[in-house]
């Protein structure tokens, strides 16, 4: 079975020009993530430009693995559409609703393009994701050093100030962000040579003290999980001795490089205080637990949903009938789109993990990638209890990394099969 489908008719080679050019798009989208601060934001006017020139071709190509991912997207669009008849306030729905699209088209155009260029391609996706990452955390290191231009609060957020989040309007999305650049990197890392795998690592241990520096307790809960995701899988599905030695290794010295350096580094900064009072309940954590309970009481009454975007706090909307946001992605969902939208939203994510974990398997070397893309996932899900990740635009394009190891994995199977015996 081929993993290649054409939605629209097969692209001419007349078009080859436009879909790289949509594909650098992409580029440039992933390598500018890092600046949120402003709306639209850079990454969402590249991704913008490069799909409607590949629209131009009429041509986006689909894996057949991912046929059930396609069509449980579909279905939680259309309830949203369903949801966005229902809501109180038409224009502001509908606003959400479109953002929702946008990202859900995300992991559909990395498909494309993997499918279009292969492994190359994928690998060029990873590599802009990381490269702004990486200038994210240059423009942090900056920032701490009060070296960085422009006024504080470009760099600090949140009411103490002191928690990092440089070109993000929120650390607690600036945390996970850096965590899944990070751990990525680190999967990436292990399917490299030695001498790559030096020269990467200082660079994975800085991603990750960014993330440390936001202070941002389901960022570090959110590390925690894909670390122990990550030692699972690797034990269980890594047939090479060689990347399980070097995952020991990088996780051996990583901690001890935090239990060693991590005091030193707080000292330096004046922030143990700080750190020893966001590691404790803070005072609105109550508030956000009795938010849950009225969303709860909301599900009950409404079980269609309220329409998109419409669970947000009076500071975002002030027609909301809510104080505050959800702080939670599931409550979120299900206030706003249903219990059927909670169910074909989590069946999506549940298709392409199940799908992921079947290629641990294969002999092509791409295991600890695809161990660390499933545990960044994982870890992304824990996180969004405690916050509504619904439209963080790196989680989506982590959720398209997943779909395109499975493309990817899909085309490797075929290739052996269609190779001629030996």
């Amino acid at each position: 079975m081929s993993s290649r489908v054409a939605l629209q008719s097969a692209a001419a080679p007349s078009y080859a020009s436009v879909h790289i050019f949509a594909f650098r798009c992409l580029l440039l989208s992933f390598a500018t993530l890092f600046v949120v601060v402003i709306e639209p934001a850079p990454s969402d006017l590249f991704f913008a430009i490069g799909f409607f020139a590949l629209m131009a071709t009429g041509t986006i190509y689909a894996s057949e693995r991912l046929t059930a991912f396609y069509w449980l997207v579909f279905l939680f669009l259309a309830l949203n559409v369903l949801s966005l008849l229902l809501a109180n306030v038409f224009a502001f729905g509908l606003k959400y609703f479109l953002i929702t699209l946008y990202l859900l088209l995300i992991p559909v155009l990395m498909v494309h393009f993997v499918v279009l260029y292969g492994r190359r391609g994928l690998d060029w996706m990873y590599a802009a994701f990381f490269l702004g990452a990486a200038i994210s955390a240059v423009i942090g290191a900056l920032a701490l050093m009060r070296l960085a231009p422009g006024p504080v609060t470009l760099y600090f957020r949140a009411e103490d100030g002191l928690r990092l989040s440089p070109l993000f309007k929120d650390p607690n999305v600036y945390g996970p962000y850096m965590a899944a650049a990070g751990f990525l990197l680190l999967g990436r890392l292990l399917c490299t040579g030695a001498r790559a795998r030096l020269q990467r690592l200082a660079l994975v241990g800085f991603i990750l003290s960014m993330m440390f520096l936001t202070f941002s307790r389901g960022a570090w809960l959110n590390g925690a999980i894909v670390i122990f995701v990550s030692c699972l899988g690797l034990a269980l599905f890594s047939r090479a001795w060689q990347q399980r030695k070097w995952f020991l290794i990088l996780l051996t010295g990583g901690t001890a490089f935090l239990l060693l350096a991590g005091p030193l580094l707080l000292e330096a900064l004046n922030l143990k205080e700080f750190f020893s009072q966001r590691s404790q309940l803070q005072a609105y954590d109550t508030d956000r637990f009795t938010n849950w309970a009225r969303a709860i009481d909301v599900i009950t009454r409404e079980p269609l949903g309220i329409g998109p975007g419409h669970y947000v706090g009076q500071n975002h909307f002030p027609q909301s009938e809510f104080d505050l946001a959800t702080h939670n992605l599931y409550l979120k969902v299900t206030v706003e789109n249903g219990w059927l939208g909670l169910v074909c939203f989590l069946l999506a994510i549940a298709v392409v993990l199940v799908g992921l974990s079947r290629t641990w398997t294969q002999r092509d070397g791409r295991e600890p990638i695809r161990i660390a893309v499933f545990a960044v996932v994982i870890g992304q899900l824990v996180n969004s209890v405690v916050v509504d990740s619904l439209h963080w635009r790196h989680f989506f394009v982590v959720l398209g990394f997943a779909c395109c190891e499975i493309a990817l994995a899909a085309q490797w199977r075929a290739a052996r099969r269609s190779a001629p015996p030996s």
